[in-house]
């Protein structure tokens, strides 16, 4: 059976890569730009937007994504606050940016 998982990581110069298990290396986003993701129903039953714009730092292990902010209307708000405000749990951010990660390994 063929696995689906995948690797990510953030280089020090803030590309984030994403494989499939052996796949080719894809660019998904950078530290400056952030990551694009789509929120959840209960998040947007919350008054969460549609999609969000993570930041994230560069550098970094392998597996990992050191979160930053999250962006809300152009407005940076801290990781907490935005779990906090929208009552999203950590396991479905964890959820949005592994879809979205996703997204990008299908669109190559």
């Amino acid at each position: 059976m063929a696995s689906d998982n995948h690797f990510i990581t953030v280089s020090r110069t803030g590309e984030l890569m994403a494989r499939r298990k052996g796949g080719a290396p894809v660019r998904v986003a950078t530290a400056s730009s952030g990551l694009v993701v789509d929120t959840d129903d209960a998040a947007r039953a919350n008054g969460a937007p549609a999609t969000v714009r993570v930041r994230f730092t560069a550098g970094g292990g392998n597996r990992r994504l050191h979160v930053t902010a999250i962006e809300v209307d152009g407005a940076a708000l801290e990781v907490d606050e935005f779990l906090a405000r929208f009552a999203v749990p950590e396991a479905a951010l964890g959820r949005w940016l592994r879809a979205a990660v996703e997204r990008a390994l299908d669109g190559q």
